[in-house]
């Protein structure tokens, strides 16, 4: 899809690499749920549902997780096709990424102990020994975000700037990031 000037306008910083590991790293702790967004068959059909993010998110490192029951309709999707997305949406802090990566299935026990919680057993009374219970790993490899550092107040100010100027006002920063 071709940008027009006003989106390239928009994005700010192009980030790679370890800056962007680090801005993500940022970002990601505002975020206890993701829309993740699969391919759903031949014919292209998107899906998208809620996941709730497991582990450390202040320490990630170009991975994230999700528990599933490997019965579940996104299973089959990941296995037709690993290209998945990810979408983060705070609107308290005024904070939204998108990421891009490649899911795999991992059925490792001990990462599975590492990541369990008390939460994570209300979807899988079962526990780590749930037969059916397998991780989703998303290694990112791009993204785009958008955040106003000054939440609410910025944007409501940034808004009155626009009406008083006329000219299109500006709430924060965004940009993409390539891991």
């Amino acid at each position: 899809m071709k940008s027009t000037t006003h989106e390239r306008k928009e994005l700010d910083e192009h980030l790679t690499g370890a800056a962007a590991v680090a801005k993500a790293r940022a970002l990601l702790p505002s975020f206890r749920t993701a829309m993740l967004v699969t391919n759903g068959s031949e014919s292209g059909e998107l899906h998208m549902r809620p996941m709730e993010l497991q582990g450390d998110l202040s320490t990630f490192g170009g991975a994230l997780w999700f528990f599933t029951d490997d019965r579940s309709p996104k299973v089959a999707e990941i296995e037709h096709d690993p290209r998945v997305y990810l979408s983060f949406q705070n609107e308290q802090e005024q904070r939204y990424l998108q990421l891009g990566g490649t899911a795999s299935l991992v059925t490792d026990r001990s990462k599975m102990r590492e990541l369990f919680t008390p939460a994570a057993k209300a979807w899988f009374p079962g526990g780590v020994d749930d037969p059916h219970l397998v991780l989703i790993r998303i290694d990112v490899t791009n993204g785009t975000f958008w955040e106003s550092p000054g939440g609410v107040v910025h944007v409501l100010a940034a808004l009155t700037k626009s009406v008083v100027t006329g000219q299109p006002g500006k709430s924060g920063r965004s940009g993409t990031i390539d891991l």
